[in-house]
């Protein structure tokens, strides 16, 4: 399956350690549209690798997303919900 290509709204990540570049894809992409898609498991290419998640895992990046997302990010039209960031 392939996902098309990275947009200015759409970012590929290929796995959850990539967090830290993934803040700054979606803090960009946050300031200048106050709306994006992140995803993880996906090759630049936009071809799905898929990862396996765990429960901790997904803590994991809510206890890194969350603060910095909050710190990085405001959208001219307020805060936008962690649910239109990472829809799927």
């Amino acid at each position: 399956m392939n996902l098309g290509k990275e947009s200015e709204t759409l970012e590929f990540k290929k796995t959850t350690g990539e967090l830290k570049e993934a803040m700054i894809s979606i803090s960009s992409i946050l300031n200048k549209h106050g709306v994006g898609t992140l995803y993880f498991g996906v090759k630049p290419n936009g071809d799905v690798d898929g990862q396996d998640v765990t429960e901790s895992s997904l803590r994991d990046v809510s206890r890194f997303v969350y603060p910095r997302a909050h710190r990085n990010t405001c959208p001219a039209g307020g805060w936008t919900p962690f649910n239109k960031v990472y829809e799927s």
